[in-house]
């Protein structure tokens, strides 16, 4: 049965081992130990280690409360501007979640979806967000949210592949104060001309 504060004592002390030591740290044993609590705990409160690095990803991670905080931020009239600073917290988020979910790729909750929207529900976040923004008069009515996402995190992923397999991005926008080369594509499609120049 689970008990909310060692499911607690878990993930602090696994963030705590991947801050310190690394990845290969955190075998549910060594886990359990640092919490002061039983490796059966580690079952007990996520099932396997699979559901507590689902739970770590989604709780601790700093890079997911940035990236949700960009999603729900106000565009203020400038949806380029929105749009690039969601795409850069979800290439940092993915950055950090890629190493630590290696492991589990190919696994059934992957294929089977619960990776998308039960557990890391971004893209759900990022379609709700556009399709507001549609009601709104501020996006296309024509623009379809869900490929659009789709599209923006898909792209935030892939450069945030290339860098942790291979230390370079497969799209530098470099430091250029302009708006990154992903979003500027995008823009016209998704506004009319004169909301890209007012």
């Amino acid at each position: 049965m689970a008990r909310p504060r060692v499911r607690e004592q878990l993930l602090d002390a696994a963030y705590s081992l991947l801050q310190s030591e690394g990845i290969s740290a955190m075998t549910t044993r060594h886990i359990a130990n640092c919490a002061g609590t039983t490796e059966a705990s580690v079952f007990n409160n996520f099932g396997d280690k699979a559901g507590l690095l689902y739970a770590l990803v989604g709780e601790r991670l700093p890079e997911v409360q940035v990236v949700k905080a960009a999603v729900s931020a106000d565009p203020k009239g400038d949806l380029a501007n929105w749009l690039q600073q969601v795409y850069k917290a979800a290439e940092l988020f993915y950055i950090a979640i890629l190493p630590l979910t290696a492991s589990l790729w190919g696994r059934e909750e992957f294929i089977g979806g619960m990776m998308g929207d039960k557990r890391h529900p971004l893209h759900s976040l990022v379609v709700a967000r556009f399709v507001e923004f549609q009601r709104e008069g501020e996006l296309a009515s024509t623009a379809d949210a869900e490929a659009l996402a789709t599209i923006v995190l898909g792209a935030a992923l892939h450069n945030g592949f290339n860098l942790v397999a291979q230390g370079q991005v497969a799209l530098d926008d470099g430091p250029s104060e302009k708006l990154g080369r992903v979003v500027m594509t995008l823009l016209p499609l998704l506004v009319g001309e004169h909301t890209l120049h007012e």
